[in-house]
């Protein structure tokens, strides 16, 4: 399976780990078997700003996708749906599709003293502000979606297989199934880990750069400890930590449950118990031992 090399992170670079380069429409199984055969996610429902106003409807009718990153999207197919399709941001924008604002106080305000005036002189709608509508969301205590980083695009998204950049498919999903409407299409899993292991090779081994991080907070014992020929062991003047242990320690919520214990596997093939660095600097220190 091939995926993108800038799949991981913004404008082609993997460190920009909070943005993406994709935007992705969760869905149903069999709507996005249909989505596939018709080349269309259709807008079913409108969205926005003014949905009591009937004469500009149409104009809200629109199709939702979401900008969270790539390998941080289980929250949200949690909630939208474990079956998803990928585009690229720069297709979803020549469509016309944009981010949503949330507007809050003081801005809510602000708008309805905006739109207050144009329901009742505007009768022909033909100011441009409702071209604007379906991408402002009235945000209120009990209405908040902010997390959802959401895009829309009026009038639904019609495209080639071409344009599609991947597929999301829970696992345990027949993938030949979708690969036969959508042959070549990279399919990736909303729960992480085959996310993970492909991405990491195809991004030229990008695991290493966990590891090097990694191994700026713990070392390989045997590089600081002496052996115990006794007890068959190092002599550890600080607690000890295997792999899963440490890679939880330095990179906690950074990483989900799946690409941890990938990575933690990978290091325990370097060891199977790490020394933290700085506590046994500490402990040097403390002991005043001048190493």
């Amino acid at each position: 399976m091939r995926i993108p090399e800038d799949m991981v992170g913004f404008r082609g670079d993997p460190k920009w780990r909070d943005m993406s380069d994709y935007l992705v429409h969760f869905t149903k199984r069999d709507a996005l078997l249909n989505i596939l055969d018709a080349g269309h996610v259709e807008a079913r429902n409108q969205f926005g700003w003014g949905r009591n106003d009937g004469a500009t409807s149409h104009l809200r009718m629109s199709t939702c996708l979401s900008e969270v990153p790539v390998d941080q999207i289980e929250r949200i197919a949690s909630r939208r749906g474990h079956y998803g399709i990928g585009f690229r941001r720069d297709f979803i924008q020549s469509l016309g599709g944009a981010r949503v604002w949330y507007a809050e106080e003081p801005q809510r305000t602000l708008l309805f003293e905006t739109f207050g005036p144009l329901y009742r002189t505007d009768t022909a709608r033909e100011n441009g502000l409702w071209k604007l509508t379906p991408f402002i969301d009235d945000v209120t205590p009990g209405y908040d979606f902010t997390w959802e980083r959401e895009w829309r695009v009026p009038g639904g998204v019609r495209f080639d297989l071409s344009d599609v950049q991947f597929l999301v498919l829970p696992r345990g999903e027949d993938k030949e199934l979708f690969r036969n409407p959508a042959p070549d299409v990279p399919l990736l899993s909303p729960q992480g880990m085959e996310f993970w292991t492909d991405a990491w090779n195809a991004l030229g081994n990008d695991q290493d750069r966990y590891v090097d991080r990694f191994l700026r907070v713990y070392a390989n014992p045997s590089d600081y400890l002496t052996w115990d020929h006794e007890d068959y062991d190092y002599q550890w003047p600080v607690e000890g930590q295997d792999s899963a242990e440490a890679v939880e320690d330095v990179f906690d919520t950074e990483l989900d449950y799946d690409a941890k214990a990938e990575l933690a596997a990978r290091l325990d093939g370097i060891s199977a118990m790490w020394l933290n660095i700085r506590a046994f600097e500490e402990w040097v220190a403390d002991a005043d031992l001048g190493i």
